[in-house]
C-alpha cells in the first residue's frame, strides 16, 4: 500500500485548521461536563467529533491510496468477419457467410484459443464493427465495399483503447481474417499489418462446385518513369501475381496497339510475387501508352489472363552537355565526336589553355553559351550533364565544386567524371569526393598501366551501355554472337587503368579488371550511383576510347565506343528537365488507379528569381474531354507533399495538368497522365482468392487456420495468460469514501444527542 496526499492548502494552515478544530472540542467537552452529562456520553460524542476532524483534515489533503494487486492478463487476438456483399455469393454450404459462420460455430479450434486469449470479435465491410459470436447469427453480408486493410487499423485501435481503459497494456498481435479474400482498396495489407505488428491468420469459406477457377496469373503493378528522353533506355518493373503454380507465362509489351515485345515468365510460385525487368528505346515522341498482357500456354495458341496499362511521356528535347577538361586527351576527342553526331544533345566543352586561359566549343543549336569559365550555381543551371575530365579543382573559381555538387544533389542534374592524373587532387575538395560511387586515395591519380583486360559484372550485364543497337544485337546472334553481354573476351583491352579503393555501399559497378586487384577485390573501372536527386558516372580510364578501333561494330559503322556512350548519356539524362528557370514536377503516387480510389498528385516547384510564391492552377481532363479545375495547394516548396487529390468515376485516361503563375506570367507548367480501370464490385460474382489470402497469411507470419481441429488456430507452443502485478489507485477524496464516512460520524453524532436529550 502507498499514500500519496495533494493538499489543498498549504499542510501549515490545515494544522492549523486541525489545532481549531480541536480546540472547540475541548471547549465542547468541558461545557457538557459543566451541564453533567454523563461521563459515558460525553466520551461517545468525543470519539465521534474525533473521527470527524480527523475525515477533515484528512480530507484537505486529498489522499490516494495505491494498492498492488495479482491479476491474470491474456493476449489479445481479433477475429474479423467479413460481412460485406460478395459473402452473399454461394458456397459449399448455402452463402459464403453461412458457410463461415458454420465452420466458427462450435469450432474446437476457436475455443481451445478463447481458453488462453481474449478474442474480440468484429464484423467489417469498409470497417470494422465489434460484435461477439452470437452476435454474428443476426449479421448479414450486406456491405458496399471491402478494405480489409482500414478494417484492421480500427479494430486494432478499438482494442488498443479498450485495454487502456481496463489498465492494460497487451495490444493484439495476432488477427485472423475470415473472409473471401475480395480486398477491393488500393492499400497494401501485408504493409498495415506489418506496421501493426500482426499476424494475419486467415479463413476462407469452403469453395463452390460450380465457383469459376481463378485467375491464372495477374499483372499487379507496373513502375515506369514519366519522363522519358527519345532513345534512351526506358526500364518497366512488371509486378506478377501467380494464383497458381505455372510453369510458364508469356508477358507481351505493347507500345500504342504495337506489339513491341514478349517475354517469358517461368517457375511461378502461388501467391508469390514475382518481378520482371522489361527495357525499351522508345522511337519518337509524344505521350505513349504501354500494355502488359499476361497470356497462358503457347506463344501462339496462349490466352490472355490480365493486363496492365501505363502512359510515358517521350520527349524530344535536347539536352544540354557541358564538358570540363584540363588537357587535351584522345577521349575527349572520340567523346566530343559521339555528342556532336548525337542530334539529342547539344555540346558545350572549355578546354585550359594555361595561365586561367580555355578554349570554348560549342554546337549552334546549344541553348546556353557561356561568356566564359563557369563562376557560379545560375551557369551551371542552364545544362542537363556534366563532364568533368582530368581538371584541378584547386585552380577553379571559389565556390565552383560546392556549386557542382548542389546542381546534382538538388538540381537532378547527371555527372560524369573520366578519371585523369590529375585524380589524386581530388581528395582535397570533399564537395566533388562526396558525388563519386568510389573512394579515391592519394595513389588514384597514378595509373596502372598495360594491356589491362576487362569484365563486365552481372550489373554491366544486365544494362545495355556495353551492347551495340538492337538492331546489330540481332544480327551478331545470327551471325557470331558478337554481342557484348554474352562474353567478357569481346571486351578491348585498356591502356591506363587508374586504381581506386573500393565502391561506395550504394554504388554499382558495371566494369571491372580481370586480373589486377587489391584488397577490397578486383579495380574499379566503370561505376554509377545516384546521390539526392541526380546520378554520377564515374570512368576510371582514359583509354576508353581504344573501343572505337578495336571493337566490334555495327554494318552501319556504329562503334562499341559511341554505342556504350550513346547508352550512357540517354541513361543518365535526368527524366525531369533540369535546364529551365522554373521547374514544376508531378508526382502521382502510382501509374495506374482503380475508379472510386484516391489519386493523390504530389507537386514540387524549385526556386527562381521571383519575389512572391507562384500560385498554382490546376485543371483534370476527363476521359470524356471535359476539363474541371483542381485545387491545389500553394507553397513555394512541396516536395513530398500531397498538394492535389481527387477521386475518378470513370474508367479511362486522365490528364492532369498544372500551371505556375507569378506576376501574372505563367513560370512554369507540367502535366501527367494516370490511367484508371474499372473496380469490380461486390456482386460481380468473383470466386474466393486462396491466393490472396495465402500471400497475407505467410508474408505475415500467420497460417490458413482449421476449424475443426483443437490446435488448427493456435497452437500449445504460442503465447499464453500470464500473471502479472497491476496497481490499483484509490482517490479517497474524489470517490467519496471520505465524504459518505464523514456523514456516517455526522448522523451517529445527532442520533446520539437526539434520543438522549441533549439537542
Amino acid at each position: 500500500m502507498i499514500w500519496q496526499f495533494f493538499p489543498v492548502l498549504h499542510p501549515a494552515w490545515i494544522a492549523l485548521i486541525g489545532l481549531a478544530l480541536f480546540g472547540a472540542l475541548w471547549i465542547g467537552s468541558r461545557l457538557l461536563i459543566q451541564k453533567h452529562v454523563p461521563r459515558r456520553s460525553i466520551v461517545q460524542l468525543a470519539v465521534l467529533r474525533v473521527g470527524m476532524v480527523v475525515l477533515l483534515v484528512l480530507g484537505l489533503f486529498q489522499p490516494v491510496l495505491s494498492v498492488s494487486r495479482t491479476v491474470t492478463d491474456s493476449p489479445s487476438l481479433l477475429v474479423l468477419v467479413d460481412t460485406s456483399a460478395s459473402m452473399s455469393s454461394p458456397a459449399a454450404n448455402g452463402s459464403r457467410f453461412e458457410d463461415v459462420k458454420q465452420q466458427l460455430a462450435n469450432s474446437p479450434a476457436v475455443q481451445a484459443a478463447a481458453r488462453t486469449h481474449s478474442l474480440h470479435w468484429f464484423t467489417f465491410d469498409r470497417r470494422a464493427y465489434p460484435a461477439t459470436l452470437a452476435a454474428l447469427e443476426k449479421a448479414a453480408p450486406r456491405g458496399e465495399g471491402t478494405d480489409v486493410a482500414a478494417s484492421l487499423k480500427s479494430a486494432w485501435n478499438y482494442v488498443r483503447l479498450l485495454n487502456a481503459s481496463r489498465d492494460s497494456s497487451a495490444t493484439p498481435s495476432r488477427a485472423l481474417i475470415v473472409s473471401d479474400g475480395q480486398h477491393r482498396s488500393s492499400a497494401d495489407v501485408v504493409a498495415v499489418a506489418k506496421g501493426l505488428g500482426l499476424s494475419l491468420d486467415v479463413l476462407a469459406p469452403a469453395k463452390a462446385s460450380d465457383q469459376p477457377a481463378p485467375t491464372a496469373a495477374e499483372i499487379v503493378l507496373v513502375q515506369a518513369a514519366q519522363r522519358v528522353l527519345i532513345g534512351s533506355e526506358t526500364a518497366f518493373q512488371v509486378t506478377v501475381r501467380p494464383h497458381q503454380v505455372l510453369d510458364r507465362l508469356t508477358l507481351v509489351v505493347e507500345e500504342d496497339g504495337q506489339e513491341i515485345q514478349r517475354r517469358e515468365l517461368t517457375g511461378l510460385i502461388a501467391g508469390q510475387d514475382q518481378f520482371a525487368i522489361v527495357t525499351h528505346r522508345p522511337k519518337e515522341a509524344g505521350l505513349k501508352r504501354y500494355r502488359f498482357e499476361l497470356m497462358q500456354g503457347t506463344a501462339e495458341g496462349g490466352h490472355p489472363t490480365s493486363a496492365y496499362a501505363v502512359n510515358v511521356h517521350v520527349v524530344d528535347d535536347r539536352h544540354d552537355v557541358l564538358i570540363l577538361e584540363d588537357s587535351w586527351r584522345w577521349e575527349f576527342k572520340y567523346l566530343r565526336r559521339v555528342l556532336e553526331d548525337d542530334p539529342s544533345f547539344s555540346l558545350t566543352a572549355l578546354l585550359s589553355r594555361g595561365e586561367n586561359a580555355f578554349v570554348q566549343f560549342g554546337e549552334p543549336e546549344r541553348r546556353v553559351k557561356l561568356g566564359g569559365f563557369p563562376q557560379s550555381r545560375s551557369e551551371i543551371d542552364g545544362f542537363d550533364t556534366l563532364v568533368l575530365g582530368d581538371v584541378r579543382p584547386a585552380t577553379w573559381p571559389r565556390g565552383l565544386a560546392r556549386h557542382i555538387y548542389g546542381a546534382v544533389t538538388e538540381g537532378g542534374k547527371s555527372l560524369v567524371v573520366m578519371a585523369g592524373t590529375h585524380l589524386e587532387e581530388w581528395v582535397d575538395t570533399p564537395e566533388l569526393t562526396r558525388l563519386l560511387p568510389v573512394e579515391l586515395t592519394r595513389e588514384s591519380g597514378t595509373p596502372i598501366s598495360g594491356q589491362i583486360e576487362v569484365r563486365l559484372t552481372p550489373e554491366g550485364k544486365a544494362s545495355s551501355w556495353f551492347t551495340l543497337t538492337e538492331e546489330s544485337r540481332s544480327r551478331t546472334r545470327e551471325s557470331s554472337d558478337r554481342s557484348l553481354t554474352s562474353s567478357a573476351t569481346a571486351l578491348p583491352t585498356l591502356e591506363h587503368v587508374y586504381p581506386v579503393l573500393r565502391k561506395r555501399p550504394l554504388a554499382t559497378v558495371l566494369l571491372e579488371t580481370a586480373g589486377q586487384q587489391n584488397a577490397y577485390g578486383p579495380l574499379v573501372v566503370i561505376a554509377e550511383q545516384s546521390v539526392g536527386r541526380g546520378r554520377v558516372l564515374f570512368i576510371g580510364t582514359d583509354t576508353l576510347w581504344r573501343w572505337q578501333s578495336h571493337g566490334p561494330r555495327t554494318d552501319d559503322g556504329v562503334t562499341l565506343h559511341s554505342a556504350f556512350w550513346q547508352h550512357a548519356f540517354r541513361a543518365l539524362a535526368p527524366t525531369e528537365q533540369t535546364s529551365a528557370r522554373r521547374q514544376l514536377f508531378l508526382r502521382p503516387e502510382q501509374t495506374q488507379y482503380r475508379v472510386g480510389d484516391s489519386i493523390r498528385i504530389a507537386t514540387e516547384i524549385s526556386a527562381g528569381e521571383e519575389t512572391a510564391a507562384p500560385t498554382l492552377e490546376g485543371t483534370v481532363v476527363l476521359p470524356n474531354g471535359r476539363r474541371l479545375p483542381l485545387a491545389l495547394q500553394t507553397r513555394e516548396q512541396m516536395s513530398a507533399t500531397p498538394s492535389a487529390q481527387f477521386e475518378p468515376s470513370q474508367p479511362g485516361r486522365y490528364r492532369i495538368e498544372v500551371t505556375a503563375r507569378s506576376e501574372g506570367q505563367n513560370v512554369a507548367d507540367a502535366s501527367v497522365v494516370i490511367e484508371v480501370t474499372p473496380r469490380g464490385n461486390e456482386t460481380d460474382g468473383s470466386p474466393v482468392d486462396f491466393a490472396v489470402l495465402e500471400r497475407w497469411a505467410s508474408a505475415t507470419g500467420g497460417r490458413r487456420i482449421d476449424p475443426s481441429l483443437t490446435d488448427g488456430w493456435i497452437g500449445s507452443d504460442s503465447q499464453s495468460s500470464t500473471t502479472v502485478a497491476r496497481r490499483q489507485a484509490f482517490d479517497l477524496w474524489h470517490n467519496f469514501a471520505l465524504i459518505l464516512l464523514l456523514c456516517v460520524l455526522l448522523a451517529a453524532d445527532w442520533t446520539l444527542r437526539l434520543f438522549r436529550g441533549y439537542v
